[in-house]
């Protein structure tokens, strides 16, 4: 049972979260599909989409910030994936990535969504990179952002940590080990109030059992990317933190290999999460790369 100061800080949390939505255009909606209720936002609007998938332990506030930025380029479309934020989780669901993939398309076609730019972070890169792979004519472009599913790139800290039976920093099982997991995802994290950071942990700590069979479904039981990206077609633009601990900065190099229409910024001084850490740049290079699909110039790799 919720404590007066507990409760009194979810309300304030969800309070400003929806402001930072509303400041970037977006509205709050629910939809039912697939036989799960999705929650997402939406800019609405005309414009080509550009849908949003957030990674492991996140979910649809991790765009915000950045979408601000993006704000009347675009309708922009940021769902929670079932199982994670304020989307359903009922216990009988599967998390493989390719199981995100199936939900994931017959949600936009329920939404009449057509050949939308796909983007995603971490496992959100994951899924959206299976998505391209899996139904590579319905989608306009892909966006990834240090983003999950390869293997054979160099080991990153996360891997190794993992590998020699560390404790895995993603799962925190204490309010005390919450709070390393947004120093060891992000170089640059913003500034969170104790206050907001307690209500995140409660709220992470209460799914912990959950989020441990989901990592496992996806580390353990989806595809890896290699094969099933090899001469992949689409066009693609790769961002990546330079200092990313969770997945290493080399999956640019196999990415860029793989991938013979794509293009790679690499971020100096940024980690796993660019949008929250450096939203504005984040939006601004994705922008470019929008503006060289537009006017077709050559798709080069960049460093900031």
């Amino acid at each position: 049972m919720k404590t007066v100061r507990n409760l009194l800080s979810d309300t304030a949390v969800d309070i400003a979260t929806h402001a930072e939505q509303s400041c970037a255009g977006l509205r709050r909606r629910e939809r039912r599909s697939g036989g799960l209720n999705w929650v997402y936002l939406d800019s609405g609007g005309n414009r080509t989409p550009l849908v949003l998938i957030h990674g492991f332990g996140g979910d649809k506030s991790n765009w915000t910030r950045m979408c601000r930025h993006l704000r009347g380029h675009f309708r922009i479309i940021v769902p929670d994936l079932p199982g994670f934020g304020e989307s359903e989780a009922p216990a009988s669901l599967r998390y493989r990535v390719q199981d995100h993939v199936e939900r994931l398309r017959g949600f936009l076609g329920d939404l009449g969504v057509m050949r939308p730019h796909l983007g995603g972070n971490s496992m959100g890169g994951y899924i959206a990179a299976l998505y391209a792979s899996t139904y590579t004519d319905e989608l306009s472009s892909l966006w990834l952002i240090d983003s999950a599913g390869i293997f054979t790139a160099e080991p990153s800290k996360l891997l190794r940590t993992l590998e020699s039976g560390g404790h895995n920093p993603l799962l925190p099982q204490t309010p005390e080990q919450f709070g390393t997991v947004l120093r060891y995802a992000m170089s640059r994290p913003p500034h969170i109030p104790a206050w907001v950071l307690n209500a995140m942990a409660r709220r992470a700590l209460a799914a912990s059992a959950l989020r441990q069979r989901q990592f496992k479904e996806v580390l353990e039981e989806s595809p890896h990317l290699e094969a099933l990206l090899k001469d992949l077609p689409t066009p693609t633009h790769i961002l990546w933190g330079e200092e990313d601990r969770l997945v290493h900065v080399d999956c640019v190099r196999v990415l860029r290999e793989l991938l013979p229409n794509s293009s790679a910024t690499v971020l100096r001084g940024v980690g796993h999460i660019p949008m929250l850490e450096t939203p504005a740049k984040a939006a601004q290079d994705y922008l470019a790369f929008r503006e060289r699909l537009i006017f077709g110039t050559d798709l080069l790799p960049e460093v900031a």
